[in-house]
């Protein structure tokens, strides 16, 4: 049980009308909490989309201008994978500010951010799925680069790949850990306040 959820229920069991007038007090505590902590990371993910937004006109190019159909059909494939990255960064974005508190009672508050942080871990989680065209293309690269090329060449640029979805794969899963948590928090004070 969070310290927030002890303070809450020890004033929601009491008779003293002024501690309870603080119990709004609390939650708004919680939820200025949770709103700073999705201001931190709406600002890394605002980052993120301007860097995939310069990044797509470059697979777009190099899809239309690659040496052979491989290499085209590899940036085609990054350019889907960058545009389904930016989509899902984009609606993640979406859901925070759909999250913060507005005007509404803080319960009813607390329970839409629940909704929007189990919405929100099970886009973050998947990440690895529905970001793979990117890292395919990546891979077909590496192809061409092994059949035209040299083998160390296309063996570096796997090796890059493969850790780059690694790392995302696991980044992602760190991260929705974190989300999982903030909702099992607003959860157990909501199961505290009933």
């Amino acid at each position: 049980m969070s310290d927030d959820a002890r303070w809450l229920s020890a004033v929601w069991m009491s008779d003293d009308p002024a501690e309870k007038a603080d119990v709004t007090q609390a939650i708004d505590a919680v939820l200025d909490r949770d709103r700073a902590e999705a201001d931190r990371e709406r600002r890394t993910r605002i980052r993120s989309l301007v860097a995939l937004a310069l990044l797509l006109p470059v697979v777009l190019w190099a899809a239309a201008h690659g040496v052979t159909p491989l290499v085209r059909g590899a940036y085609a494939l990054m350019a889907v994978g960058v545009a389904v990255i930016g989509t899902a960064e984009w609606l993640y974005l979406e859901w925070s500010k759909q999250a913060l508190p507005g005007p509404v009672d803080a319960r009813s508050q607390l329970q839409k951010t629940a909704f929007m942080l189990t919405r929100q871990a099970r886009l973050v989680t998947t990440s690895a799925i529905w970001a793979s065209p990117a890292f395919i293309g990546a891979a077909l690269i590496g192809a061409w680069l092994y059949r035209e090329r040299t083998h160390a060449e296309a063996i570096a640029v796997w090796t890059i790949t493969a850790a780059g979805w690694l790392a995302m794969g696991l980044g992602t899963m760190a991260v929705g850990a974190r989300l999982t948590r903030r909702r099992e928090q607003l959860e157990q004070l909501l199961a505290e306040l009933e």
